[in-house]
């Protein structure tokens, strides 16, 4: 077998020899391949080397012979103190009478003086490699017993055997359910179960485990005051020495406050949407409102400007007809004067053309107020509904600004942009008016009512 000399840099021996000879040259040699060498002289001094680095020896290299205490009575007095301590015997043929005290003692192997090195190597190989293997397997063991704190400290823990007996549960499981180790076991796993739990669940768990199959899967468990917890579970099968199933082993982790959680977050969501949707509808509600009050406006304003036409052309109308009159009544008078009518025809034409005339004077003073008030209120109801306008427009952006989280505002601005070019559509419509009635009014009465603006 190969040396592996990382292996014996791990051992730290003591090599107890009376010749003085060979323990200085043979010390010297194992210093090479060992991690640390210590000495001793004879029995005596190697116990006493022993007892003051214990802790710091892995091997005893001892001779059988030696004065003082020989090799066994030194072994004897370790053995007291520790039973495993590897202890490797340099005998002569002549020691063969302690060999048998050597075996009961325990002793890890012997080699024959004088000591061939390569033998002695391949020895401490072997422990080295024996001692290694030990020690991996305490790491483990010490790793599983963390993993195992672990586990106990944050999971419920519990054992049953292959008749879903109960026979171990962890501190965890108490402070959960609320039973005692000693009301629970001997009972059956399903003492936890809750009455919501289908009794398939738990059948299904055990059979699949003493199949030598891991079950995975959520429970619903009732604590001994009947309240309920849930618990995500993962069963594995227990094994003997022989590979024989002996039971069931499951961890537990108790999610019912991330459920609770979880639940509370659905319902505050669920709550959210559905205030989000009554103001939603509010909102839609107030928008038809505004909506419904700028449609009556705009029939208002087409009334008015119906309403303004029909004056206009009633206006019109009187002013050609009295124009007619006017020329008609001067060609009567050109022909009475061609023709040298009497007197009293020319004064009741006269008396004639005279109340014609102040027919005339009364249509105009008319005229004037009804263009005067219709000025006036169209230019005072202009006036408003931009105000109007104004005041709508910032109520739907700020209306438009809360929709836009909720439905899609485009079709509201689509609206507006409507009513706006709506607005603007009327507002020319009136100024179109306005300029007709300049055109068609008489010249004088228009320049008093507008100033310049009459062309």
């Amino acid at each position: 077998m190969a040396i592996d000399k990382k292996l014996l840099k791990r051992l730290k021996a003591l090599y107890v020899e009376d010749d003085k000879h060979i323990r200085t040259e043979l010390s010297a040699l194992l210093s090479n391949f060992f991690g640390k060498v210590y000495t001793a002289a004879d029995g005596a001094e190697g116990l006493k080397t022993y007892l003051e680095n214990s802790d710091d020896i892995d091997v005893i290299i001892s001779d059988i012979n030696m004065p003082k205490l020989t090799g066994i009575e030194m072994l004897k007095k370790i053995r007291e103190i520790d039973s495993s301590l590897p202890v490797v015997f340099a005998t002569a043929y002549s020691d063969n009478e302690f060999l048998s005290d050597a075996i009961k003692l325990k002793v890890h192997d012997y080699i024959i003086k004088p000591i061939d090195i390569r033998n002695l190597l391949a020895v401490m190989n072997d422990l080295a490699n024996i001692l290694y293997q030990d020690f991996l397997i305490e790491q483990q063991n010490s790793e599983l017993e963390k993993y195992k704190d672990i586990i106990n400290t944050n999971n419920i823990v519990v054992k049953t055997d292959t008749s879903s007996t109960i026979t171990y549960v962890n501190q965890h499981f108490c402070d959960t359910t609320g039973y005692t180790e000693d009301e629970v076991i001997g009972q059956k796993f399903d003492i936890i179960k809750h009455k919501d739990t289908d009794a398939s669940i738990i059948n299904e768990l055990f059979s699949t485990v003493l199949e030598n199959t891991a079950w995975k899967g959520k429970l619903k468990n009732a604590t001994k005051t009947g309240e309920s917890y849930t618990v995500e579970c993962y069963a594995i099968a227990t094994i003997d020495d022989a590979g024989e199933i002996t039971g069931t082993i499951s961890v537990q982790k108790d999610i019912t406050s991330e459920l609770n959680q979880r639940r509370e977050v659905q319902i505050a969501l669920m709550k959210d949407k559905g205030e989000i949707f009554i103001k939603g509808k509010e909102s839609s509600t107030e928008l038809n409102t505004i909506i419904k009050e700028l449609n009556n406006r705009v029939n208002e304003l087409q009334k008015l400007y119906k309403n303004s036409e029909l004056s206009k052309d009633k206006i019109i109308y009187q002013a050609e007809k009295h124009t007619l009159e006017n020329k008609r009544l001067k060609i009567e008078i050109a022909q009475y004067k061609k023709d040298g009518d009497s007197s009293s025809k020319a004064l009741k034409i006269n008396k004639k053309n005279s109340d014609l005339k102040q027919e005339i004077t009364k249509l105009k003073l008319q005229n004037e107020k009804l263009l005067e008030s219709t000025e006036k209120d169209f230019v005072q109801e202009r006036v408003n509904l931009e105000v109007k306008i104004d005041d709508l427009e910032k109520e739907l952006s700020e209306y438009k600004s809360k929709m836009d989280e909720i439905i899609d505002a485009e079709v509201y601005t689509q609206k507006l942009n409507y009513w706006r070019e709506k607005a603007k559509e009327e507002a020319k419509r009136a100024e179109t008016l306005e300029r007709k009635i300049l055109q068609h009014g008489d010249q004088g009465i228009l320049n008093k009512l507008f100033g310049g603006k009459a062309r």
